[in-house]
């Protein structure tokens, strides 16, 4: 993460893919149909559901121009590959976990191609990449709460018999062909504003 600089002159800024709103509605649909049962402190507008690629931080503005510049490099390199909406799982401890996430199956060699293109192009900007393994995910609820140990094979057996007919459910499976990159604005809902777009060159041709 860049230094610290005054609020007004800095941006919290991050780079992710984007949920097509059909996946954001059925991921929506998802997370309550459960949230009764299992109680997290926060959960996620569905308005908010992204991959992220990289955290930037809090981001001089005036720097944001060059940013967009080696990012756009990125995207003309790139191009569009596939992925799928994949089964839940959860970081922290088993039993109470700090974060429940849905994966992602699907073309996963491009999405890390991607992600390592990202880092490797604003890191002559100053900007660090995580020191720990990506691993592609959408957060779903943060900070478990519920007075019972938290239990993942219950989780996906209460999905289950809640699911709406098949003929019902959306095609769970996208193409990926932009990425973009958010501002986070605190306390606001949705949280994450999208601040630029950065298209792969078919998608911008079609």
């Amino acid at each position: 993460m860049r230094p610290m600089e005054p609020e007004h002159d800095t941006e919290r800024l991050f780079v992710a893919i984007p949920l097509p709103e059909a996946l954001k509605d059925y991921l929506k649909n998802e997370a309550a149909r459960v949230s009764s049962n299992y109680k997290f402190a926060r959960w996620t507008h569905f308005q908010d559901f992204h991959i992220t690629l990289q955290f930037l931080g809090d981001t001089p503005k005036e720097d944001i121009p060059a940013l967009y510049q080696a990012l756009s490099g990125v995207a003309e390199a790139s191009r569009s590959f596939q992925l799928e909406l994949g089964q839940w799982g959860t970081f922290g401890l088993p039993d109470t976990p700090r974060v429940l996430w849905a994966g992602v199956s699907g073309e996963l060699s491009p999405l890390q191609e991607l992600q390592s293109r990202v880092v490797s192009a604003t890191l002559p900007l100053g900007f660090r990449a995580e020191s720990r393994t990506y691993n592609p995910h959408l957060t779903v609820a943060r900070k478990y709460r519920g007075e019972h140990a938290f239990g993942l094979t219950e989780l996906e057996n209460l999905r289950g018999d809640g699911d709406i007919s098949r003929q019902e459910l959306p095609d769970l499976g996208w193409t990926v062909d932009r990425f973009v990159v958010y501002a986070t604005r605190m306390y606001a809902i949705p949280m994450y504003e999208m601040t630029e777009k950065f298209t792969f060159p078919a998608a911008q041709i079609g």
